[in-house]
């Protein structure tokens, strides 16, 4: 199988480093942190960056094998089903989260009339598509996409600036809270660890890994820009605001006679949904192949498929019930795959040569 380039690798992170953080997050971190959610913020990113750099130690030590192979021959065949099976469902519930945000929010901003079923089968329709079309497909389009994204994203936050208010009152709660607010929503960070779950489809070099650290480094400037704006805008009122990217341009009267300059924000969020959840489900889906040999990725698609209508249409699984489980269950989950198994495969790389080297 050929492997995608170190600037589609960049391109994945980074549009997985926006997911789940440019609508709701911001309004959430607030009612715990207040305007020290951008600290919180910063905190969590730079946790994404020490993740990156473990993955990039990974992949120096075994640059042939995958995410599985190396928990497999360090731990044994069951531990690294057993894994690999926690990693399908807290990809799972992240496919769900990023849906039900999306999904709000398009509802409120364009399709007020569009019914939920439907927009759940076109989801499921676009999603599948670009996942069956394979992993160097979905790079490439993100690839061709992402340019024209970050470039709707810097006008989002060019035109906050005319709704500049003043600069929020930081050092405002107390270490708890702080703590609090950040362990409460780490569910919605740690994507990172979806490139150690394509590593072995990735080709990496010195020069790439500067190339992914620059792409990183950069995304995660302009969303501690995003979040500096949209508390200096609304200050107090942050907790209202569900709609960062959105609300940062709509909530001013200078804008009222150029017409919906929100629909940049609507661009953006939509090419970044598609995207984010079209790569996590084509992680799902490897991960179900790996766990279930004999298979392939049409029966994880269709695992995905019956359980995601299952919790939707029988369950009636909906927004609010899925960010209070993301609040208080998944943060544990999440704690221990993204950061303590990240951390224990370090200690795999200590000693010894290159794989490659070896052989």
């Amino acid at each position: 199988m050929k492997k995608i380039s170190s600037r589609q690798t960049a391109v994945i992170a980074c549009v997985l480093l926006f997911a789940n953080k440019i609508l709701v997050l911001p309004s959430l971190l607030y009612e715990y942190a207040k305007a020290d959610g951008l600290f919180v913020m910063l905190l969590l990113l730079f946790a994404e960056l020490l993740l990156l750099m473990i993955f990039f130690r990974l992949k120096h030590k075994f640059p042939d094998s995958s995410f599985y192979e190396i928990i497999k021959k360090n731990t044994g065949a069951f531990l690294a089903k057993l894994i690999f099976f926690l990693i399908i469902l807290y990809l799972f519930y992240k496919i769900l989260l990023v849906y039900n945000v999306s999904y709000m929010y398009f509802r409120a901003q364009v399709y007020l009339d569009a019914g939920f079923y439907t927009f759940v089968l076109v989801f499921l329709l676009v999603c599948n598509s670009c996942v069956m079309r394979g992993l160097r497909s979905l790079s490439r389009c993100m690839e061709f996409f992402f340019t024209f994204i970050i470039v709707c994203f810097i006008f989002c936050l060019l035109l906050s600036i005319a709704n500049f208010n003043k600069f929020p009152i930081f050092f405002d709660t107390n270490i708890l809270k702080f703590m609090e607010s950040g362990f409460r929503h780490i569910f919605c960070f740690g994507d990172i660890l979806l490139l150690f779950l394509l590593m072995d489809k990735i080709e990496l070099d010195k020069k790439g890994e500067k190339q992914i650290t620059v792409y990183v480094l950069t995304t995660i400037l302009l969303i501690l820009i995003l979040y500096l704006m949209f508390y200096s805008i609304f200050n107090y009122t942050s907790f209202v605001h569900k709609n960062a990217i959105s609300d940062i341009i709509t909530f001013s009267y200078r804008f009222t006679d150029l017409g919906r300059l929100d629909m940049v924000a609507i661009i953006t969020v939509m090419f970044l949904s598609l995207f984010q959840i079209s790569i996590a489900l084509y992680v799902f889906c490897d991960c179900f192949v790996k766990l279930f040999p004999p298979l392939n990725k049409v029966y994880g698609l269709v695992a995905f498929d019956s359980m995601f209508l299952l919790l939707i249409f029988i369950s009636s699984i909906d927004y609010i019930r899925i960010t209070y489980f993301g609040t208080l269950v998944m943060p544990y989950f999440a704690l221990i795959l993204q950061y303590v198994l990240p951390v224990i495969c370090l200690f795999f790389t200590i000693g010894g040569g290159n794989e490659k080297n070896k052989r």
